[in-house]
């Protein structure tokens, strides 16, 4: 009887040892730190907001242009208009005269070219020359200076008049007669629409009749000036 009870309490013993802990026992701590997760690059990224994951629709109609550029269906900004060229200058004068001598001589002589002038309140087309000096035998003017009625100065004949010193200028609507080289007579009938094919620094015409707007320049002198007021019996063409 005593023997069987100390086989006995060590049987109880051996159970109590193999039993599980129970839960409402504490844990002991453990002497290692526990490390946190590591995180993965392949993870999957957070779930986008819904207000930012479609992005705003962009209408057809009107797509957006590249800078600089216009946008079709847009008229481009206006440019203003350049402003208009200045007019050609035009050259004084008044009334046509005609100059009628048997020789003009012109020295230092320049072409200048076709210009415009005012005659008689239009604008016409004439050739401008412009000379040192001139040398005018048997010098006749003629002007009208009313309708019907002539202006005539006329110099002695067969003296030279004169026009000197300075620059001249003679704006001419025809000069008609024989150009004189060497003795050899040409005749020459220059216009605007015919001007001069050559410019020579002097020129000598003979039997010469030239219809001018205006002379600048130079002091005219006429020897034996005489001024006379007669009908005008012109040819119409030559008005």
């Amino acid at each position: 009887m005593t023997r069987s009870q100390p086989l006995a309490a060590v049987a109880v013993v051996a159970v109590l040892a193999l039993q599980p802990p129970s839960s409402s026992d504490p844990v002991p701590p453990s002497s290692t730190p526990s490390s946190p997760a590591p995180t993965s690059s392949s993870s999957s990224p957070p779930p986008r907001s819904s207000t930012s994951a479609t992005p705003p629709p962009v209408s057809s109609s009107s797509p957006t242009a590249p800078p600089g550029t216009t946008p079709p269906g847009t008229a481009p900004p206006s440019t203003p208009a350049p402003p208009p060229p200045a007019p050609a200058p035009v050259a004084g004068g008044g009334r046509e005269w005609t100059l009628t001598a048997s020789r003009l001589e012109l020295g230092g002589l320049d072409f200048a070219g076709v210009v415009d002038a005012l005659v008689n309140g239009q604008v016409v087309k004439v050739l401008k020359f412009t000379a040192g000096d001139m040398k005018i035998k048997d010098l006749v003017q003629t002007a009208q200076v009313a309708p019907g009625v002539k202006l005539v100065t006329a110099a002695r004949p067969g003296s030279t008049s004169t026009v000197s010193p300075g620059r001249i200028e003679l704006f001419t609507v025809q000069l008609k007669g024989n150009l004189d080289l060497l003795g050899i007579k040409i005749p020459v009938d220059y216009t605007a629409a015919h001007p001069p094919p050559i410019n020579a620094p002097f020129a000598v015409f003979t039997d010469v009749t030239v219809r001018n707007t205006d002379l600048i320049g130079g002091t005219l002198t006429i020897p034996g000036a005489r001024i006379s007021v007669v009908p005008d019996q012109a040819p119409a063409e030559r008005r």
